[in-house]
This record gives structure tokens, sequence and C-alpha cells, in this order.
């Protein structure tokens, strides 16, 4: 038991001596609550959040669909009257989404433009895919919030099940 409490005390110690993580520097405030923002995209659409993923795009929003649809452009009325068959579609496949870093950031006062690599993995006729994909977003503040205005996914490449981004 004694011998227990020591091993415990000693982790708890080197645990508290630690350094943590470095802390990522932002430019600004919008440019943390953009980051934010792609987090949080990716995450509604990994849930499967019919309503938070509506709530990421402004109301006269257009975006290219990932999957379903043939990469067609969609308008936000078009995405949430075809939201769940596009989410059904991406569980099917068992998609995922996850954000890479760095994200390029401009912003000029009410909007900004994004580029961020996404990695999509998904299972295509029983076959492991991942591609990485160039995600260019158009955003506006709309009521303190940033809203997407413009969607384009753009692939950039395949990627080996299990290789991380640029590696071989």
């Amino acid at each position: 038991m004694r011998r227990a409490a020591v091993f415990l005390l000693a982790a708890v110690l080197v645990c508290a001596c630690a350094k943590p993580p470095p802390k990522r520097h932002y430019a600004s405030a919008d440019e943390k609550n953009i980051e934010t923002l792609l987090e949080t995209y990716a995450s509604a659409w990994n849930a499967g959040e019919e309503k938070a993923i509506l709530r990421l795009y402004a109301d006269d929003a257009r975006m290219v669909a990932r999957l379903a649809h043939a990469h067609k452009v969609l308008k936000k009325k078009d995405l949430a009257a075809n939201l769940a068959y596009i989410l059904k579609e991406q569980a099917r496949a068992g998609l995922s989404v996850e954000l890479q870093k760095p994200l390029r950031v401009e912003i000029k006062g009410e909007t900004a433009r994004v580029r961020a690599l996404l990695r999509l993995s998904y299972t295509d006729q029983g076959e492991a895919v991942t591609v990485l994909v160039d995600q260019q977003l158009a955003l506006r503040r709309d009521n303190y919030f940033w809203k997407i205005v413009r969607e384009i996914p753009e692939p950039v490449g395949a990627v080996s099940p299990g290789t991380p981004p640029g590696g071989s």
C-alpha cells in the first residue's frame, strides 16, 4: 500500500513538473474565432449534426458537396433539403473530416478568405481511402459570428492509409 502511494505521488509530481503544450498565438481574435469555426465545422460534419452544420452557413451561402450530388453547387436551402441524404451517404462511406494545421486566413473588415487543408477518410468499395482537400472558404461576419458564404473543396491528392500528409 505504501509503495503504491509513493508511486502515485511520484507520478503526480512528474505530471505537475511537465511543461504544458505550447499555446497557439493568434494575430487577432478574429483569426482565433475563424479557427474555432473550422474546428466546429469538422466536428459537426463528423457527428452528423444537421442543425450545427446549417448554423455554420450564411443564408446566401453556396457550397460544393463532397461525396453526394457529384460535386454539384448547392445553396444553403439545397443543403438543408438534402442534408439528411448527404449525411446518410457520408455515414455509409464512413467519412471522417480532420482539420489539418496551419490555416491561411486573410481578414478584411467584415469578410475573410480561408484556405484549410482537410483530410477526408472514407471507404470506397471496401477500400480505405484518404484524400487531402484544399478547402477554400469565404466568410462573412454576421451578427458578430463568422459564417461560411462560399465553400469550394479541391482535392490535392490521395494519401495511403497511415501516411502523414506530405510524407512518403
